[in-house]
């Protein structure tokens, strides 16, 4: 039996070499780029302009960046948004217009101006009523 097994010869490996291991050098992630033709998918980009990530038009979700290939974004229409696989290219910058304005006039309408901010700070402190442990800083501070 030992004539149909192979073995090394020890002999000719010394105790100073050691053997050889494989490295594999981590790969690096190729940082896709955004093609505008990915609008027709129902895609758009967000982040960073050095590694976009792939945002979905219709329900707002982002993809990585290794998801930006047609494939994975065709997939990800076809079976989320089956209703809109047909849809052309126009159908997809209307809505990604719509999404643009809709955030802007949120912006708009949420963010209060510093002075009326401002304002409401005095118009609180105005208003605030000193229990008998503050009183005495009230006093002190009250304009």
């Amino acid at each position: 039996m030992d004539k149909f097994l192979r073995r090394k010869d020890s002999s000719s490996r010394t105790d100073d070499e050691e053997p050889s291991t494989c490295y594999k050098k981590p790969k690096e992630g190729s940082k896709k780029k955004y093609d505008e033709d990915y609008i027709k998918y129902g895609f758009s980009w967000c982040g960073d302009e050095t590694a976009p990530r792939p945002q979905c038009i219709i329900c707002g979700d982002q993809l990585s960046n290794e998801s930006m290939v047609p494939s994975k974004l065709k997939r990800h229409l076809y079976s989320s948004h089956p209703s809109c696989a047909n849809k052309d290219k126009q159908y997809f910058k209307r809505c990604l217009e719509q999404n643009k304005k809709r955030k802007k006039f949120m912006k708009s309408a949420v963010t209060v101006s510093e002075k009326a901010l401002e304002a409401s700070y005095h118009v609180a402190k105005l208003n605030y009523n000193c229990t008998s442990e503050e009183a005495t800083y009230c006093r002190r501070n009250t304009y």
